[in-house]
């Protein structure tokens, strides 16, 4: 593990990077228009992190998984009342044991994953989905003409697996059919190109 991913796993310095960096109103047009969040919703956050994403989903039941016992700690900490948190893995038998949700958030998991390990995860996700559920993915992406620090910062990111939207899309689309498709590059106070995907799962 190198130096840089072992200091990204430190909760402050996770929620520093993850948090510090947003524009203003840009967590608040992420949670209007991609999370989309209505009273009574099931939401199921894998890859979780330290999940400040629960601060935009009141009245929701949040249900957050992290392999980190770290983030899981301090998820628990700061908002153990207002939802539930597991250090498990989508393999552990208690995934499944969770129920179904009308969300699930992929925030920054799949850059981190080869193709073949994101083909896996996303055909383990549907078993855990309402009929009418969403998936919902975010990621930094790799685009022609993006500003040039954008392209480093996607480049250096500790996961190794950044792509452009085309590859991502073609990774959801076998499970997922894709209904809407956002490029972002103005969501952070640096350059930076965010991948974002609104999914329902594919009609058998």
């Amino acid at each position: 593990m190198g130096l840089r991913t072992r200091i990204m796993e430190v909760p402050l310095v996770y929620d520093l990077f993850t948090n510090g960096l947003g524009r203003s109103g840009t967590r608040d047009w992420f949670a209007d228009q991609v999370l989309q969040p209505r009273p009574g919703h099931r939401i199921l956050d894998i890859g979780c992190g330290t999940a400040t994403v629960i601060k935009h989903l009141s009245g929701c039941d949040y249900v957050g998984i992290d392999h980190n016992p770290e983030y899981i700690k301090k998820a628990r900490e700061n908002f153990g009342t207002k939802g539930e948190f597991h250090c498990i893995d989508i393999n552990d038998a208690k995934f499944k044991e969770f129920g179904t949700f009308d969300t699930v958030l992929l925030l920054g998991v799949l850059h981190h994953l080869n193709d073949d390990e994101v083909k896996q995860l996303v055909k383990v996700i549907p078993a855990v989905m309402k009929l009418a559920g969403t998936l919902v993915t975010v990621d930094c992406a790799l685009e022609k003409g993006q500003h040039p620090v954008a392209r480093l910062l996607a480049k250096i990111d500790r996961g190794r697996y950044a792509r452009n939207t085309e590859h991502y899309r073609s990774l959801i689309e076998p499970t997922f059919t894709v209904q809407e498709e956002i490029i972002r590059h103005d969501l952070l106070k640096v350059p930076y190109t965010h991948a974002i995907f609104r999914a329902k799962v594919r009609a058998s």
